[in-house]
């Protein structure tokens, strides 16, 4: 596990393989961490890294429970600054963040996998002023959970159509992973953009494909 910090709060960047070629960021879902990407390590012929967003699994808390997508896009772009160019793979909220990061560091992101998972959806594509989102009450043993509670404002937060479909376009290589179930508006944005191809099958046919998207020389 690689020692990171973004802000005030220390990350955790597991690497889970060792190898030669460009590396692959893994990016979880909602109230997920590194360990759900157990296998997907031995898809990749390089080396593989996965972060716990801040909040969940081993990194620190946000002091004030003051959480994001951009401050997720931020802990996922201190491990970029890290790791070099990459590819990136990401489930459920981890998908918007792997949108957001392979638009805004087009030029470090060779390529972004995106997968359903939970918190995919958000809060929609528009905001809701009359919404109150219900933090749950305080859990007396937090560190059981594995997760800040007040991560739960990440289901709420709003996904605009027009901000995924330019971060889209800005974005070098995108390939999507799909259940069956109506993909949110963000996400049909933003596969409609020149560089995206859909659908592989499951992580497993995903992640070789991933790879040969990456431009030779990258």
């Amino acid at each position: 596990m690689a020692p990171l910090r973004h802000g005030r709060v220390s990350l955790a960047l597991h690497r889970l393989r060792e190898g030669e070629g460009t590396p692959l960021l893994l990016l979880h879902g909602l109230r997920g961490s590194s360990a759900d990407w157990q296998g997907a390590a031995a898809e990749w012929p390089g080396p593989v890294l996965a972060l716990d967003f801040s909040g969940h699994g081993g990194s620190g808390w946000v002091r004030g429970g003051a959480y994001s997508p951009e401050l997720l896009v931020g802990d996922a772009d201190a491990a970029l600054a890290q790791a070099g160019p990459l590819a990136v793979a990401g489930a459920g909220l981890g998908a918007w963040v792997a949108l957001l990061l392979a638009g805004a560091r087009s030029e470090g992101v060779r390529a972004a996998l995106l997968l359903p998972g939970p918190g995919l959806c958000g809060g929609g594509a528009l905001p809701d002023f009359d919404s109150e989102v219900a933090l749950p009450p305080p859990d007396p043993e937090p560190l059981a959970r594995g997760w800040d509670p007040a991560v739960a404002v990440l289901e709420e937060d709003v996904r605009p159509v027009d901000y995924a479909a330019t971060m889209a376009a800005a974005s070098q290589r995108l390939l999507f992973v799909e259940a069956g179930s109506e993909p949110p508006p963000w996400w049909q944005a933003a596969r409609q953009a020149p560089s995206a191809e859909l659908p592989a099958a499951d992580l497993a046919t995903a992640l070789p494909r991933l790879e040969a998207f990456i431009p030779s020389g990258g």
